[in-house]
This record gives structure tokens, C-alpha cells and sequence, in this order.
């Protein structure tokens, strides 16, 4: 395996590729899945492995990254031709809360990388293929990852949802199906993410859901969704929920129990989100506030103590400009500060704020 990085153009080259197979590969989506029902999927693909995401960070003392994912149907036969490379097939099954399991498939390049990190290595010098030691570093990772992904996942849907332990296998895709027990013809809903571990890994990752059980978690999120169009109709106006994606951070406390959210419908009126989807915003996380006199102000000195209003153990609020956001926790992150969100702002009033 040659250890040097990719180029940018050969990164670029490769990229591009992949972008031409998966348009090869997709079956027309909004025949199987509305509008709606795609924005969501992307929206619990991102929040859950945004979550194992900085899981994954604190494993491999790396900064890793995980864009905002692309959801297209197509078919396990399609998906293994157009990535028909060796690759880390995990197996991820939900026993509560949920009923039904989904894959990810891993390059096996990038687990040999995680491995390797996760092991005190350097990313560099790497096996040829996957040994017993590379692949239980892979498993322990998997596990830990999904297991964050489900804290975030029974936060988001207001249940408590548990995996057993994912499974994981080595598969070369260009000779081998995804899965023995998936049949090849049948349509599944594809989850693509890009993956980056900071000067080490920029690549893509797939999350293969059955459509029954994809169906079942827009279902269980937005109880009165509608059916998916037979004809490639598209349903009334809905909010696109990637207008209202943060920088995904993982979440571990113990969710509350509540009532599974109504569905988010709003009427946007003339706004086009798309035009303003790529405009940088700040965003900020508030510690505390107080109010002090002038005078009090120019006695400031080396450890003066400032008490804030802010109690001991209370959640930050975190804004993008002057708009509450979420609350949270601070938390630290190999040798960063962050922030573990607890609580989300509500959508309306997120969406309403940007007009």
C-alpha cells in the first residue's frame, strides 16, 4: 500500500468518479421517496453520525469531519458496482425503540487507518489487507460510534432506542455482495457521507437502509408524513431540513422522555433558502452574562474572579448571530474545547428568524 497522500488532483479524479458510478447507480428517488421523507433521512443520518463523528475524534486524537449526507435510492447489485473496492461492511442492528438493522460500508483503507490511530500508530506504514488486531480495533470503534449515534438518535426521537453490538466483515465489492442475506434487485435507500480525518482520510462512507425501515423511522420522526408519490409527484411546500443544519456534535446524556415532535411543516412564503444556504454565519457559544458598573469594570485585574448569572451545571446557550440555536455543555475534544448539545431551539422559531 503506498503510504504517500493523494494529490489533490488524483483526490479531485477520484471523487469525480465515484460522483459518475453513484449517479449510475441511483434508481429515480422520488418515486419511492417524497421530498420530505429524503430531508429527513439526511436529517437523523447527520445528527447520528455527526454524534459518532466526535466519538471517532476522541478515538483517534484527530479532528474528523462528516458533511451533511446525500440520500438517493438505489440497489445493493448498483451500490457494489460502483464501489467495487475492498471495504468494512458494518452490520447495525436496532433492538429498541426501533425494529430494523441498516449497513455502513467502510473503505477498507480508511478502517486501516482508524485502526492505526486508534492504536497509537500514525495513519502511515499500514498493512496490506486487514489482520484480527486492525479489524477488533475497527469493531471496538464501530461500537462506540453507533453506540453515541443512538444516545443522539433517542434524543432526536423522543424514545429510547438501543443497537446490539455492530458486526463487522471484510468484503471486496468488486466480487463479493454487500450482504449475503440482501438481496441484490431490491431497491435501498442510500445515505452518502464525506468523511475527512484531518490530513489523512477524504473519503466517502455509506449507510444502506431497507425502504420499509426508513420509511418506519420518517414515520416514527413525522408521525402524519405523507405516503411517497407513485408518479414523482412532489407533495405541497415543506421545509428542507438542511437549511437548518449545524455542525454536528455528539450528544451522551440520558434523553428525556417526551413526545415524538409533529411534523415540520411551514410555509416558507417567497424566501429561496437555496440562495442563501452558503452565506458563513457566527456561531458562539455564551458561557454566562453579568452587569457591572464602570467603575467596577477598570478594577478588573489578574484572577479577579467574575461571578455570572449562570448557575454551576446550567447549559450554555449557543447562537449562530444574535439566534438561539441550542443549549449545551462544554466539553473538551482531544485538546479543544466544544460543545455537547442537549437541547435544540426549536425549528420554527430558527426558521422564522432568518427571514
Amino acid at each position: 500500500m503506498n503510504d504517500d497522500l493523494m494529490s489533490q488532483e488524483e483526490l479531485d479524479a477520484l471523487l469525480q468518479e465515484y460522483a459518475q458510478k453513484k449517479e449510475s447507480a441511483e434508481l429515480e428517488t422520488d418515486n419511492y421517496l417524497d421530498v420530505m421523507e429524503q430531508d429527513t433521512l439526511a436529517e437523523i443520518g447527520n445528527i447520528s453520525m455527526g454524534s459518532a463523528a466526535t466519538v471517532l475524534s476522541t478515538l483517534v486524537n484527530h479532528k474528523v469531519r462528516i458533511t451533511v449526507p446525500n440520500v438517493y435510492v438505489s440497489t445493493a447489485r448498483a451500490v457494489a458496482e460502483s464501489y467495487p473496492i475492498p471495504c468494512i461492511v458494518v452490520n447495525v442492528a436496532y433492538v429498541q425503540g426501533l425494529q430494523g438493522a441498516n449497513l455502513l460500508v467502510i473503505r477498507e483503507e480508511d478502517a486501516l487507518i482508524i485502526a492505526s490511530l486508534m492504536m497509537g500508530g500514525d495513519g502511515t506504514n499500514l498493512p496490506e489487507q486487514l489482520d484480527e488486531l486492525y479489524l477488533s480495533a475497527v469493531t471496538e470503534a464501530m461500537n462506540m460510534m453507533m453506540g453515541s449515534a443512538a444516545t443522539s438518535m433517542s434524543e432526536l426521537f423522543g424514545r429510547q432506542i438501543e443497537i446490539s453490538p455492530p458486526t463487522t466483515t471484510w468484503r471486496d465489492l468488486a466480487q463479493d455482495p454487500i450482504a449475503p442475506d440482501l438481496p441484490e434487485e431490491q431497491p435501498v435507500v442510500v445515505v452518502a457521507f464525506r468523511v475527512e480525518i484531518e490530513g489523512l482520510v477524504d473519503s466517502t462512507m455509506l449507510q444502506i437502509i431497507d425502504i420499509d425501515f426508513a420509511r418506519e423511522m420518517v414515520r416514527a420522526l413525522l408521525p402524519q408524513a405523507e405516503p411517497a408519490p407513485s408518479g414523482g409527484e412532489e407533495p405541497a411546500a415543506t421545509m428542507d431540513w438542511e437549511d437548518l443544519k449545524q455542525e454536528p456534535v455528539a450528544t451522551s446524556a440520558a434523553p428525556e422522555e417526551r413526545p415524538a415532535p409533529e411534523p415540520v411543516r411551514y410555509d416558507l412564503g417567497n424566501l429561496n433558502i437555496d440562495l442563501i444556504r452558503d452565506i458563513p454565519v457566527q456561531v458562539r457559544a455564551i458561557l454566562g452574562r453579568t452587569k457591572m458598573t464602570i467603575d467596577n469594570i477598570l478594577r478588573l485585574g489578574p484572577g479577579h474572579i467574575m461571578e455570572l448569572e449562570s448557575l454551576h451545571g446550567e447549559p450554555i446557550d449557543l447562537y449562530a448571530n444574535d439566534t438561539l440555536i441550542a443549549r449545551g455543555e462544554v466539553v473538551v475534544v482531544g485538546e479543544q474545547f466544544g460543545v455537547r448539545i442537549t437541547e435544540i431551539a426549536a425549528p420554527q422559531d430558527r426558521i422564522t428568524s432568518i427571514r
